[in-house]
């Protein structure tokens, strides 16, 4: 065990941040959850989108719709359908797939996502982890912080699961974030700060509010030259007005206004602006803490992040803030769920980033010098991964009917051998062993980060105790069955691939 003492970053191997960043980022690769027939529209449009323009140069997804069939979620004008996504994922992914064309040939859509989803949302992903990683050290002057939060924001919040498909929500946080440390750190980064905060709502729409918030940090931390920071975030909004301008004509013409869906009609009729209306309690409390995909639920130490402490005064208001705007825009909209989702509410995948920076804010103030208070965070980390991985890995469309995924249908459907594609899969390994690579390495990425935090006789059974109330706590609630919820495992079923083996652990049926 290492020791530290209050004050005093821990000292821990070198090589430590590389060991622990790798194994986090290679969860990211060892697992491919994919079924096609379920046709999810959050990502299929996207992935639609892509080919459209790679392989026929169009920004319509007529061809492609004729190819692989119809998707959902996407918008009409003009006789053609279009994408009812924000732009980013979808461009961003255009020059991989026009090169693996030429490569390989024609893939096939299995194909095509998997591509897509470990080149333009892994591997990025990857890349910000390190740099989130680095500017952690530096903030808290503690590896053992570094670690910790790597592995608390890669596998312990929703990153995890939209990090592993094809949509914007994780891209969109990491720009943002991006944008964020580009204007703390170096004055001459402010056009860049302007232009990763533009992208952010490039990837998704509803970043909009949060890169809002992030301007009133620009002006208030850099005055007059906050110009440059929105010069930077010019180059985007062109490119969002030229998008627009190309689909619909007007660069003010965004596809909610075009949808193509009744359901999704209905929903951007209500409210004062595309389903936006004033904020309402209850969805603000189920949001947050209910069982089936609250926030803090899932990701129990993102509560730390909002303990904004006093020596950082504006950036931790900037943290506070960022997630009060959010959380507000998610309580007024009508559709404030977005489906099947996993993990946590997507539409507030933003504030994740800025929520787990807040713990690094008061790393030295609150978590250094008390070691039993840093093992109970540590816990909490621990029980977020178990979550948020369970989430990610086995099944990220969490149907609506389920009040509780994790316990009615995760570790149900994994017991009886419904696992997705993965490393393990094409090794051989059938059923809950498929998982055996990702364990590993999740289990090394948690080890390796625990090992510098956990200081004294008690702390490894706080850590242990915090964990198990947390998940055991999560186990008893909400498990009342319906036949709204039968009905909806009986679809996951249906659609499950590949197909679970008969193997001496279950029947096949959960």
């Amino acid at each position: 065990m290492i020791l530290e003492q209050p004050g005093t970053p821990p000292r821990v191997p070198g090589n430590h941040a590389r060991l622990v960043w790798a194994a986090v980022a290679l969860a990211y690769l060892l697992v491919f959850p994919y079924f096609a027939r379920l046709n999810n529209p959050n990502e299929n449009v996207r992935v639609l989108a892509t080919r459209a323009l790679a392989v026929h140069g169009t920004f319509a997804l007529d061809p492609v719709e004729r190819e692989w069939g119809e998707v959902s979620d996407r918008a009409a004008f003009a006789g053609h359908h279009y994408s009812g996504k924000a732009p980013g994922t979808s461009l961003l992914g255009v020059p991989v797939l026009w090169a693996a064309s030429k490569l390989t040939g024609p893939l096939s859509p299995r194909g095509t996502t998997w591509l897509l989803r470990v080149v333009t949302v892994a591997l990025p992903l990857a890349l910000f982890l390190w740099l989130f990683g680095r500017a952690v050290e530096r903030e808290t002057g503690s590896p053992a912080a570094r670690d910790l939060l790597v592995v608390g924001l890669g596998l312990g919040t929703m990153l995890y699961p939209y990090g592993l498909l094809f949509v914007g929500h994780a891209q969109s946080a990491a720009l943002l974030f991006g944008g964020y440390l580009c204007l703390t750190e170096r004055r001459e980064r402010l056009v860049a700060a302007g232009a990763l905060t533009g992208l952010a709502v490039v990837f998704e729409y509803h970043a909009l509010f949060a890169a809002a918030a992030l301007a009133v940090f620009a002006v208030v931390q850099h005055r007059r030259r906050a110009a440059w920071f929105f010069l930077g975030a010019l180059g985007p909004a062109v490119l969002l007005g030229a998008y627009h301008t190309a689909l619909f004509g007007r660069p003010w013409e965004t596809p909610l206004a075009h949808a193509d869906d009744p359901i999704f009609r209905e929903y951007h009729q209500q409210g004062f602006l595309f389903s936006l209306g004033a904020p309402r309690p209850a969805v603000l409390a189920r949001a947050l803490f209910a069982t089936d995909d609250g926030l803090f639920v899932y990701s129990p130490f993102l509560l730390a992040g909002l303990l904004a402490p006093a020596g950082r005064r504006a950036d931790g208001v900037l943290v506070v803030a960022v997630t009060a705007v959010m959380l507000l825009f998610l309580a007024g909209l009508a559709n404030w769920r977005g489906g099947w989702c996993a993990g946590g509410p997507r539409y507030v995948a933003t504030v994740v980033p800025f929520l787990v920076w807040g713990v690094a804010l008061g790393w030295r103030r609150l978590w250094q010098p008390q070691p039993l208070a840093r093992a109970a965070l540590a816990g909490a980390v621990v029980a977020a991964v178990l979550l948020c991985g369970l989430a990610g890995a086995h099944f990220p469309h969490y149907p609506l009917q389920l009040d509780n995924p994790i316990f009615d249908l995760t570790l149900p459907f994994i017991a009886h051998g419904y696992v997705p594609y993965g490393l393990g899969w094409l090794l051989g390994l059938r059923g809950p062993l498929a998982y055996l690579p990702l364990a590993l390495v999740v289990g090394a990425a948690l080890a390796l980060a625990l090992r510098a935090v956990l200081v004294g006789r008690l702390a490894p059974a706080v850590t242990t105790a915090v964990a198990l109330v947390l998940v055991g706590g999560l186990s008893l609630t909400g498990r009342r069955p319906h036949p709204d919820e039968e009905h909806a495992l009986e679809v996951v079923r249906s659609v499950w691939e590949p197909a679970p083996p008969s193997w001496r652990g279950g029947d096949g049926a959960p």
